[in-house]
């Protein structure tokens, strides 16, 4: 269905003046609740006569791949988000001492860093989704190929080429630096850094020849 509180604005040759797209504050609860009074009551007395409406939580250890998680969630909300009534999750990301946060109804999705991790706090990542026909192991197993579960290829110190377009010389600086797997820093006069958010031959490999 149609949102009722949609707005329709009116161009010629697509102008438009920015501030009628930007910062629209598209998911505000207040407007939510005008026209869907029962959106915040209990999830189990809302859908008590729809069994296939399902509630899948789940809490994983372990830190995060941003990069990964981020293609991850953006494929399952493309494909699936018409099935996914509500979903939010706290995210521990690797190189990272703050909290990825994110939340979302059907295909309106939201996310982004809040909070610090405290000091003797448990760096674990948990998510719950609300749909209809939600496959748990799917969803599960997703976030758990997003962790980091092993150690990088390359050592800080280590020469490598690095993809910037085409394969430079470079040297790895730092490890897990904003999320990214790598920082590096290319061998040439400017001596650039540029990042590998992954550790795979796509971005970053050995020496070659």
């Amino acid at each position: 269905a149609l949102n009722p509180l949609t707005i329709i604005l009116r161009t010629q040759f697509g102008k438009i003046d920015p501030s009628e797209l930007l910062n629209l504050q598209a998911f505000d609860l207040k407007r939510i609740l005008d026209f869907e009074p029962d959106f915040i009551t209990d999830v189990d007395q809302e859908h008590q006569h729809d069994t296939s409406v399902v509630s899948v939580s789940s809490r994983i250890e372990g830190e995060m791949n941003i990069e990964i998680l981020q293609s991850w969630i953006e494929r399952l909300i493309g494909e699936d988000g018409a099935s996914l009534y509500r979903y939010k999750g706290v995210i521990a990301v690797k190189g990272m001492n703050r909290k990825f946060v994110f939340q979302g109804v059907n295909m309106l999705f939201t996310a982004g860093f809040e909070g610090k991790w405290k000091k003797n706090e448990t760096r674990e990542s948990r998510f719950v989704f609300i749909g209809k026909n939600l496959d748990k192991e799917f969803l599960q197993a997703g976030f758990n190929a997003c962790r980091v579960t092993q150690d990088l290829r390359f050592l800080v110190g280590e020469k490598v080429e690095v993809n910037v377009g085409t394969w430079k010389e470079g040297k790895v600086i730092k490890h897990w630096d904003e999320g990214n797997a790598y920082r590096v820093e290319v061998q040439n006069r400017t001596k650039r850094n540029v990042w590998a958010p992954v550790d795979i031959d796509v971005y970053i490999r050995k020496i070659q020849g």
